[in-house]
């Protein structure tokens, strides 16, 4: 009988130290997981940057683009402005002959 006990305290020993030795290998295992995720997440938002920064670049540029249009657009108008008043200028004069 005490032999029995004491090989049931091995084996209960055996086990308990088994069950600590899984559950520091589940522990680091999901540890690993969980840096993986985070390496993961850093890589995606580091590729989130990436395109945003880019994106930005492109706007600005567009954005240069655009007032560079407006610019000429409106210094077009004033020419227009300034060869309409022209032509009535002459016109006006041709009548007046």
């Amino acid at each position: 009988m005490s032999d029995n006990l004491k090989n049931l305290l091995k084996v209960s020993a055996l086990g308990a130290s088994m069950a600590f030795v899984v559950g520091c290998a589940s522990t680091a295992s999901e540890e690993d997981e969980m840096m993986m995720m985070v390496q993961d997440a850093q890589a995606t938002a580091e590729e989130a940057l990436a395109v945003a920064n880019e994106a930005r670049d492109l706007a600005l540029d567009a954005d240069g683009t655009a007032r560079a249009a407006q610019y000429q657009s409106n210094r077009n108008q004033q020419r227009i402005e300034e060869l309409d008043e022209k032509i009535d200028r002459m016109f006006e004069r041709s009548m007046a002959k």
